[in-house]
């Protein structure tokens, strides 16, 4: 029986060309930049809806930080400078909404009580 000489785990390997300054980085992926929505039209149950931001801010304690949210205004369609409903919703979500979602949203929202 022949002896094999122990195995060298360099000898295998062939030489590193990256990280040595000869190729750039690769470039990570990343999201296409645009700009975020503050309006959306959608239809529910047969009437208009506008969809609109109202504002942001946080909410809650602990030691895991605060929760970032956004306020959605409901407006009817016939009158877009009079808010009906509004609901809450993490921050970043309304932009990514499909139309069944605003529907839904909207269904939850709370009445806005006019101070009339």
């Amino acid at each position: 029986m022949t002896r094999r000489p122990p195995y060298e785990p360099t000898a295998a390997v062939k030489p590193a060309t990256r990280g040595r300054g000869d190729t750039p980085p690769p470039v990570p992926p990343h999201e296409l930049r645009h700009e975020p929505a503050d309006e959306r039209e959608f239809e529910d149950e047969g009437r208009n809806w506008i969809a609109r931001l109202g504002g942001k801010g946080a909410c809650g304690t602990g030691s895991y930080g605060l929760g970032l949210v956004e306020a959605v205004h409901f407006f009817d369609a016939g009158e877009p400078e009079r808010p009906l409903r509004e609901a809450l919703l993490a921050r970043g979500r309304f932009d990514g909404m499909y139309d069944a979602e605003l529907s839904r949203l909207l269904r939850t929202a709370r009445p806005i009580q006019n101070a009339s």
